[in-house]
């Protein structure tokens, strides 16, 4: 399955200098939901890399930390899965 940034015009972004949070707006339903660093950070990734497998976003920011941490693909499935319900990403078909 691959993971792809939701290109809908109605989600906004919002961060801060210090990208370790930031807000999301869905004007379709007016939520707004703070965004921790890894959902930020799978965010960008995927509006610039277009569409990734979960297993290559892994990857990356492994490369990216410098260091394997056991439980950072089921950090970055459980964030993803949180994303997708709120609009700001989804799932393609392979």
């Amino acid at each position: 399955m691959l993971w792809s940034f939701a290109s809908r015009p109605a989600l906004h972004l919002r961060t801060w200098d210090d990208d370790a949070s930031g807000i999301g707006y869905d004007e379709r339903s007016g939520d707004t939901f703070v965004l921790g660093a890894l959902a930020l950070e799978l965010i960008v990734m995927l509006q610039e890399r277009g569409p990734l497998a979960a297993a290559a976003i892994v990857e990356d920011l492994a490369l990216r930390l410098g260091t394997v941490q056991p439980s950072l693909a089921v950090d970055v499935d459980a964030e993803l899965g949180h994303l997708a319900a709120r609009g700001f990403v989804e799932s393609l078909p392979t």
